[in-house]
Order: C-alpha cells, then sequence, then structure tokens
C-alpha cells in the first residue's frame, strides 16, 4: 500500500518510464530499419553502377514473365540476372549511340526478323512461329484494341517489349565486338593441325588417390606456393559460407500406415451406396477422369485385377505408391490407338462464340458442309487450308478434354463443341484405327497417403532439438551425430542470396539456413540454437526432415588467402592433389623411363590412344601437348593433370601433315570459337568491372 501510494504521489515518474520505454521501442526500430536499409531504401534491390533496381519493377517482371515457374526462388534469380545484363548493355549502348526505334522493334516482334524471345514463347505445335498468333495481336495494335485484351497480356507484352529490345542491344553491343575480333593465319593453321595431326601413343595414369592424405601432409607452405603460382584463380567477387547439417528424416510409422487404411476404408460403404460416383469421389478428394487407361497404365499392383473382375466392383484397400487405395470398375471397352480429326478452331471472344453455334447449327442441319466453314472461318490457318483436317492423332496416357472426347466420347461423323479459355472448336471425328485392341478401363479412385502423425513428427523434432541442446560447437555436432548414425553432410560455398542447401533442395525452408548463416552474429563453429524444418516437397501438410546446423567457415570477399583456399573444397583438394603428385613423381623416378614397370609398381594398366587428335584427347593441355611433343619411343616425365599423373610414350613419328592452300573454313571455325567463348567472358568481365551493390538478402 506505501508503493502504490507513492506511485501515486509521483505520478509523473511513471508517465516519464513509459515515455522511454515507448521511445526505446521506436529507437530500436529505427536502428534495426538504418541497418537493413543503410545502402539503399526499401524499394532498392540493388544497384548496377549506380542505377538502381527497384525490387517493385523486379517482382512485377518475375510475376508476369514467369508466371508457371516451379521455382519461385531459381525465378527470381533469373529475374535478377536479367535486370543486372540489361543495365549493363542499357549503359554501354547509350555510350555507343546504340538503340532500337519503333520500326526496328515490330519487325523483332512480327516481322521476318523476330527476336529469339518472340520465337520461342509463341510456336506452333510443330515448333515454328506462331504467325496466326502474332498478327492478331499486331492486328490489336494497329486498331488501338490491346487495351481491350485481358489486363495481365497487356502487362507481360509490355514487359516483353522491354525484354526484345535488352536482348536486341545486346547483340549489336556484341556485333560491334566481333567485327573486331580477328584470325591470324597462324592460328587457321593451328586450328587445322588439331583437327587433323593424328598420333598413336601408349599412356598410364596413377590417380591421386593412390596416396593417402597422411602420406602426403599438407602445410601452410604448400598453400601460399599455391596462391603465388595462381594469385588470382580464386580471388572472391562475394563472401561465401559454408555449413554442416545434419538431416533426420521424418518416416512415417506402422501406426500412421493403420490410420491412412482406416480412413480410406471408412468410405467403402458410401461408394459402394452412391448414386453418383464421380460426386461422392470428387467430395472424398479422390481422382475422377473419363479417361480409359489400358493395362500397361495401371499400376502393376492392380492392373490384372481391375481388367478381371465384373463392372462395378470394388476393389482394396490396396498398397500402392506410399497410400492406401481403392478403386471402382465403371466401365471397360477398346480404345482406338489413332484417330483423325478435324476441327473449326476460333479465339474464344463473346462475338466467336456466338459464331462457333451458327456454324455448329449449320453443320448438324447439314446446310453446310464442314471443310468448307474450316476453310472460311477457321482462324487455325494450317488446318484451315486443309478443310480443318488435324491428320491422324495418336492415343497417350496424358489426356485432356481435346483427348478424352475423341478417343473415349466422339462418335465419327458427329460435331461436337469444346470450349476453353482461350479458343473455341467444332471437333468431328473422321475415322479411327484399331491397331492393337486393347481394352481401356475407367473406374475412380479414393486414396489415403500414409503420412507422419503428428506425434511422429514431434518425436523426431525432439531428437533433433536434443542435438541441438548437446552440441555445443561444430566437432560436438558431428561426433554425437556419428554416435547416433545420423548422416552428416557439407554444403558447397553459399552467398548470402542464395536459396539450395545441398541435398535439402530449394525454397523457403532451404532459404531460412542460408539466411541464419549469414546472420552476422552468427560465429564459425557454432550450432544454430533453432531446429530447421522442411516441408513434405509433394504437397503434404506435413514436415518431412528437420535440420541441424552449424557454420563451418567464412571465406571473404577479395584476394585469395591461405583460409580462402581451406574452405573452398575444390581449391584444398587441389593443393592436396600436388602435394600428392610430388610423391608420385618421386617414387616413380625409381622406374623412370620404363612405363611397364612404373604401372606393374602403381597396380594401373597401360593403355593405348590409336588415332588420337589434339581435340579428341584435349581435356587435358598438358598431357596432350607432351604427347604430340615427343620423338617416337621416348618415355615421357611425369605430368601432372587434373586427374592424376600421366606417363606417355609415342608409338609413331610425329605428325607431319600438309597445310593447305585455303584456310578460309579454319578460319571461319576458329573465329567462331573465339566469338562464342568471348561472348560469355565478356558478360561476366562486364559484371566483374561493373560496381554491382546486391541488397536481396535483406528482403528475401
Amino acid at each position: 500500500m506505501a508503493l502504490i501510494g507513492t506511485i501515486r504521489k509521483n505520478g509523473w515518474i511513471l508517465i516519464v518510464l513509459l515515455a522511454m520505454a515507448l521511445g526505446g521501442f521506436v529507437l530500436m526500430d529505427i536502428v534495426q530499419n538504418a541497418s537493413n536499409y543503410s545502402a539503399g531504401d526499401i524499394n532498392t534491390l540493388g544497384k548496377v553502377n549506380g542505377k538502381e533496381i527497384k525490387r517493385s519493377e523486379l517482382e512485377t517482371y518475375q510475376s508476369l514473365i514467369y508466371t508457371n515457374a516451379d521455382n519461385p526462388y531459381q525465378a527470381r534469380q533469373q529475374s535478377w540476372d536479367y535486370f543486372v545484363k540489361n543495365a549493363l548493355f542499357s549503359q554501354e549502348a547509350e555510350a555507343l549511340g546504340l538503340g532500337v526505334d519503333r520500326e526496328e522493334l515490330r519487325d523483332l516482334q512480327f516481322g521476318d526478323n523476330l527476336s529469339p524471345i518472340i520465337t520461342s514463347r509463341y510456336r506452333t505445335p510443330e515448333g515454328l512461329p506462331d504467325f496466326n498468333y502474332l498478327n492478331q495481336v499486331k492486328s490489336a495494335i494497329d486498331a488501338g484494341q490491346l487495351g481491350q485484351a485481358d489486363p495481365r497480356f497487356v502487362a507481360s507484352w509490355a514487359e516483353q517489349e522491354k525484354e526484345v529490345i535488352a536482348d536486341r542491344l545486346e547483340d549489336k553491343v556484341m556485333a560491334m565486338i566481333n567485327k573486331g575480333l580477328y584470325t591470324p593465319k597462324w592460328l587457321a593453321e593451328v586450328t587445322f593441325r588439331e583437327s587433323n595431326e593424328r598420333r598413336d601413343f601408349a599412356y598410364l595414369r596413377i590417380p591421386f588417390d593412390k596416396v593417402s592424405d597422411t602420406e602426403a601432409p599438407v602445410t601452410d607452405a604448400d598453400y601460399k606456393a599455391f596462391l603465388k603460382d595462381n594469385p588470382k584463380l580464386y580471388t572472391q567477387l562475394e563472401e561465401t559460407r559454408v555449413i554442416v547439417y545434419v538431416p533426420i528424416d521424418v518416416v512415417p510409422t506402422a501406426n500412421d500406415s493403420s490410420l491412412a487404411y482406416d480412413g480410406v476404408a471408412k468410405l467403402l460403404d458410401g461408394l459402394r451406396n452412391t448414386d453418383n460416383d464421380s460426386v461422392f469421389v470428387l467430395s472424398n478428394n479422390g481422382t475422377y477422369s473419363p479417361a480409359y487407361k489400358t493395362k500397361s497404365e495401371l499400376s502393376p499392383t492392380m492392373g490384372d485385377s481391375l481388367m478381371k473382375l465384373p463392372l462395378g466392383t470394388i476393389f482394396g484397400p490396396y498398397l500402392d505408391g506410399g497410400a492406401w487405395n481403392i478403386a471402382k470398375i465403371i466401365d471397360r471397352k477398346v480404345v482406338p490407338d489413332s484417330v483423325r480429326v478435324s476441327h473449326i478452331a476460333l479465339q474464344n471472344t463473346p462475338e466467336n462464340a456466338v459464331r462457333i453455334d451458327s456454324l455448329l447449327d449449320l453443320l448438324n442441319t447439314g446446310k453446310a458442309r464442314f471443310d468448307s466453314l474450316a476453310s472460311q472461318f477457321s482462324q487455325d490457318t494450317k488446318s484451315a487450308t486443309e478443310g480443318g483436317d488435324l491428320g491422324w492423332i495418336g492415343r497417350t496416357a496424358e489426356g485432356n478434354d481435346l483427348a478424352n472426347l475423341i478417343f473415349y466420347q466422339a462418335e465419327p461423323g458427329k460435331n461436337y463443341r469444346l470450349e476453353n479459355p482461350q479458343v473455341l472448336q467444332i471437333v468431328r471425328v473422321t475415322d479411327r484405327k484399331f491397331d492393337k485392341n486393347e481394352t481401356g478401363l475407367r473406374a475412380v479412385f479414393l486414396s489415403q497417403k500414409i503420412e507422419p502423425s503428428k506425434s511422429t513428427q514431434q518425436a523426431m523434432k525432439d531428437k533433433a532439438q536434443a542435438l541441438v541442446l548437446s552440441a555445443k560447437n561444430l566437432d560436438d555436432l558431428t561426433a554425437q551425430a556419428g554416435e547416433q548414425n545420423l548422416q552428416v553432410l557439407t554444403s558447397g560455398n553459399m552467398n548470402a542470396t542464395d536459396f539450395m542447401v545441398g541435398v535439402l533442395g530449394s525454397g523457403d525452408d532451404a532459404r531460412e539456413i542460408v539466411r541464419w548463416a549469414f546472420d552476422k552474429k552468427t560465429k564459425v563453429n557454432s550450432v544454430a540454437q533453432e531446429v530447421f524444418s522442411f516441408r513434405d516437397q509433394s504437397g503434404g501438410y506435413f514436415d518431412s526432415r528437420y535440420v541441424v546446423a552449424a557454420l563451418k567457415s567464412i571465406t571473404p570477399k577479395g584476394p585469395a588467402s591461405v583460409a580462402t583456399l581451406k574452405a573452398i573444397p575444390e581449391a584444398d583438394q587441389k593443393v592436396k592433389n600436388l602435394k600428392k603428385a610430388e610423391v608420385i613423381t618421386g617414387k616413380m623416378l625409381q622406374a623412370a623411363g620404363d612405363l611397364a614397370a612404373i604401372a606393374a609398381t602403381w597396380a594401373v594398366p597401360v593403355d593405348t590412344a590409336r588415332g588420337a587428335t589434339m581435340i579428341q584427347v584435349g581435356s587435358d593441355p598438358r598431357v596432350v601437348g607432351v604427347a604430340f611433343a615427343l620423338d617416337k619411343g621416348v618415355v615421357s616425365p611425369p605430368i601432372t593433370s587434373n586427374s592424376g599423373v600421366y606417363v606417355v610414350l609415342p608409338l609413331t613419328d610425329k605428325p607431319q601433315i600438309q597445310v593447305p592452300a585455303d584456310l578460309t573454313m579454319f578460319k571461319r571455325q576458329a573465329s567462331s570459337s573465339a566469338q562464342a567463348v568471348f561472348r560469355m567472358g565478356f558478360v561476366e568481365s562486364m559484371k566483374k568491372a561493373a560496381e554491382v551493390a546486391d541488397f536481396r538478402s535483406r528482403f528475401y
């Protein structure tokens, strides 16, 4: 009571404390935002030589161009790469005075010089440019009617125009560069010799794994020597990190299987007594299709039984594909292997909906011929010239509305109306072939996947949590995982924007591990204090895996160091291989000049390359160079290569081939190869030379 009285007398103190607390929260938020966005505002994903890449623009582009992308993270990365390259080439083009005017753009979109972007997205079933569709778009633009189309299409077409322009500018810049490339005569001669000079030689290879790590211990001096010989080979353009992780899979138990069995078994009576099979099945998350499946298209588990049992029979529950299933046989009949089809196709618009009904009425009343109407009205220009004939269509297991109609429902000679959001059709089957006379089955299926229950998931999560609590560092985690026979895996070098972690795959769950690894508070050898959950990748509503992670190494941006080489598995292995090569070479000197003796010492075979050219065996330049440079019968000294230590023995004389007077073809070959390599290298060199600031990890 005395304390309450004191507070009442000094209420201003309480007000001050509340104000300070509220101010602290506000200040904390300001500091956090300042940390997150100190290099740019909340809409800036990055900068390329000062030009901003806006988050809103990139996400708009991604949503329109990669609408159906299976992997949104990969689509985002591809979108980022596009914006970076576009910024680089647009800046270069502007400096050179290059551009794309409206007339050139229309030619790239609709003319004889179509952009690769257009030809890749608008194709006929035969793989040719779909000029029919493109002409419709062009007509809508010329008539000022594009605004009446689907707003999403209008927006995507606008983004696509930017892509076409960017691609054209890149081509123009590269064309200028390619014109500056020159192939001298000596290079054409080298190209000719590499393709035509042939030689036989014997060789042996001693792989590096013939020497253990303990036989060839590596010191820091070895890493320093490697850096001296390769000072820029492993320069880091950005910071990378490597983690060690322990995945704990969530596997359904026998009890989980029993629950799934009971779940599908309780539907047996309902399926047996229903008056409408399709409605009952679909309302219980089953599958129903008008398509007929042949025996080879059914699961081996129940294919034989379903083909023999009487119609109306309910089969199951049976175990198949990680689920308990029941099936009801609806119908069986012999299905055609192929059908010949004609159609009249119109774009789906209100006007065409009225027109298609009028055409169907003319056909059904016999007032017009199908081929005549198709030639006159069908907007499928290719089939229209054939009176609507699409030719023979082979049956496949995968069905759609058209396939289900023409193979299982349509009677030859009758007309059927089909509709989807894009196309209105009148379809007629004109002939059928029954080469195999296979019986098809139509059935309905109900299934219950065997999924880990909440208790099963919790048991595995508890196991992972126990590992987190007991492992104080990376060494502890590795040791304890080994004691529990758990797999210990190491990631590759990860960037701050990566969305994939080793065998864990890609997505939001993997991204959380990358976020943790690149958190400023995460230290090398530390174990994450949270268990990372991975949802079922097939779409189930359960955790399929839990992961415990530890940070193994941090490789800073900039010139490589000894620590950098040790942190990069590829570089580390190269240094170790060079040390092993020294051991192999030292022992090999005892039998120098005797190929058979060396092979016997190391228990490796002696192989022979016959009629080999430099191109055929060009995967290891050192070995090829020695093989073509030595005189016949001379055994080479040890040659350290990428995959081991080689020794070669030429069996034929050095090639003496006459160089032709006309080297035009080989000049062209050398130029073409150089241009392809240069184009790839030029883009990468532009990125290295540019000031590229990447803030994506702060947003995603």
